[in-house]
C-alpha cells in the first residue's frame, strides 16, 4: 500500500513518462511499395549512416519480388556493433498508403513516424511523434516524368 495521497498518485500518473536517452542504437524500419526505388534509397540510408562511422545493418524483412507490393526493410543502429533486428521499431518510414495505418497501430507508445503528408497518419494516435513530409510535392517540383518523380519520393 502506498504511502502518497489519491492526489499525489493522481498527479504522479498525469505526468508524462521519463523518456531514455537514445544516441546510436535505435532502430529504423521503411516501409514502401517494391518498385518504387526502395531498395536504392535504403542502401543509401544505411551508407550514410555507416560512412558516419557508427555501427548498422540492414535487411529486408519481407522482400516482396512483385512490383507494388509491400516490402520492410529494417536498420540496426548500434554503437556496439550489434547487428541482430530489435524487436522495437523506433522510427517507422511510412511510404505505403496500402499499409501504413496497420504499420503506426503496431507501434509501442513514444516511437517516431515519418510519413507522407497526404496519408494524414498523425490522426491514428496521440502517444507517437509524427513528421509529415510532403514527399510527392517535393519529387513534383522537380521532375514532371511520373516514373522519375515516384523514385525520388523514397529517395527524399
Amino acid at each position: 500500500m502506498s504511502d502518497q495521497s489519491p492526489q499525489a498518485l493522481e498527479e504522479e500518473q498525469q505526468r508524462p513518462a521519463k523518456t531514455e536517452l537514445m544516441v546510436n542504437d535505435f532502430s529504423i524500419q521503411v516501409a514502401t511499395v517494391n518498385g518504387s526505388g526502395s531498395q536504392s534509397s535504403n542502401s543509401v540510408l544505411l551508407r550514410s549512416i555507416f560512412q558516419m562511422g557508427i555501427p548498422v545493418s540492414g535487411k529486408n524483412l519481407f522482400p516482396s519480388n512483385i512490383a507494388g507490393l509491400p516490402t520492410w526493410f529494417t536498420i540496426r543502429v548500434n554503437k556496439d556493433g550489434w547487428i541482430a533486428r530489435k524487436k522495437e521499431i523506433d522510427f517507422l518510414i511510412a511510404m505505403n498508403a496500402d499499409t501504413a495505418r496497420e504499420d503506426v497501430m503496431g507501434l509501442e507508445p513514444g516511437r517516431v513516424v515519418v510519413y507522407e503528408e497526404t496519408l494524414r497518419l498523425n490522426q491514428l494516435r496521440k502517444d507517437l511523434t509524427f513528421f509529415p513530409v510532403p514527399f510527392a510535392k517535393i519529387a513534383t517540383g522537380i521532375t514532371t516524368d511520373a516514373r522519375l518523380r515516384k523514385l525520388l519520393e523514397n529517395m527524399i
